[in-house]
């Protein structure tokens, strides 16, 4: 991982600067200097998860396809109206559910599954403090949100994307530990920024291209309202929308 490079680089820098400016008296400005960039580097890397810096996690397809991806569901308003759109144009989209909502609207994830939708890992918290949780208690929580997925749908998800996309050195441990496969995403719709549909559209069809993976939000009304544009503009393009498990070529659930 980049992380471990970058400290291992940042150390020697440390070592060797001690050395070479000891007797100048610019030592601890150096060293203060360095300290500084590592830290900004880790933040950075923190809050950028296609940099890959603490965890690897697919940004990109494989296929020249375009994947559809929604955070931060089920919503009992918003959801059903995005699964409708989907239904409409017959595109199979995935979704990275948060546990605690999945057990109070089973039905929607159990639609979604019927209609041929991906469902995959957000957490089960989604905690604003997830980023400070220790790597036991960040395992148990993905591992939750499985548990309640497996509970109304009988299979286990593989797929995971880490809450905000903020990564640290805990999240390596608890994927290894959970058997998960991070993925990130290589277009944002910044929906949760947008004041309007129009603003979605534009950022969306303005971007895309062939093996993206497009972050948009089934709890927002913005982005349900634009999801229709966004689809007939994929069709008039020729760009295919097609299920995440086939852009990146990976399995979504546990084989049985």
């Amino acid at each position: 991982m980049k992380h471990n490079i970058v400290t291992f680089v940042t150390l020697t820098a440390l070592v060797l600067s001690s050395v070479i400016f000891w007797e100048t008296g610019f030592v601890e400005f150096v060293l203060i200097g360095i300290g500084v960039i590592y830290l900004a580097c880790t933040a950075y890397g923190s809050s950028k998860i296609e940099a890959n810096y603490f965890i690897n996690s697919i940004h990109i397809g494989k296929s020249k396809g375009v994947a559809l991806t929604f955070d931060d569901g089920p919503d009992p308003k918003t959801t059903p109206a995005i699964l409708a759109v989907l239904k409409k144009f017959d595109v199979t989209a995935t979704f990275f559910v948060i546990g605690k909502k999945a057990e109070l609207y089973p039905d929607l994830l159990r639609q979604m599954d019927a209609e041929g939708h991906t469902i995959a890992n957000h957490s089960y918290s989604h905690s604003y403090g997830i980023g400070f949780f220790s790597t036991k208690r960040l395992s148990d929580d993905i591992a939750r949100c499985n548990e309640v997925i497996a509970a109304i749908l009988g299979k286990t998800p593989i797929l995971f994307r880490p809450p905000f996309g903020v990564t640290n050195p805990r999240y390596a441990a608890a994927l290894k530990k959970n058997g998960m496969i991070s993925v990130g995403w290589s277009l944002r719709s910044l929906d949760t920024q947008a004041k309007n549909k129009y603003q979605v559209i534009e950022k969306v069809i303005s971007n895309i291209k062939r093996r993206d993976i497009v972050l948009l939000h089934d709890h927002l009304p913005v982005t349900a309202d634009a999801l229709e544009d966004i689809i007939e503009h994929c069709r008039n393009k020729r760009v295919l929308l097609e299920p995440l498990s086939k852009v990146i070529n990976k399995d979504p659930y546990v084989k049985i």
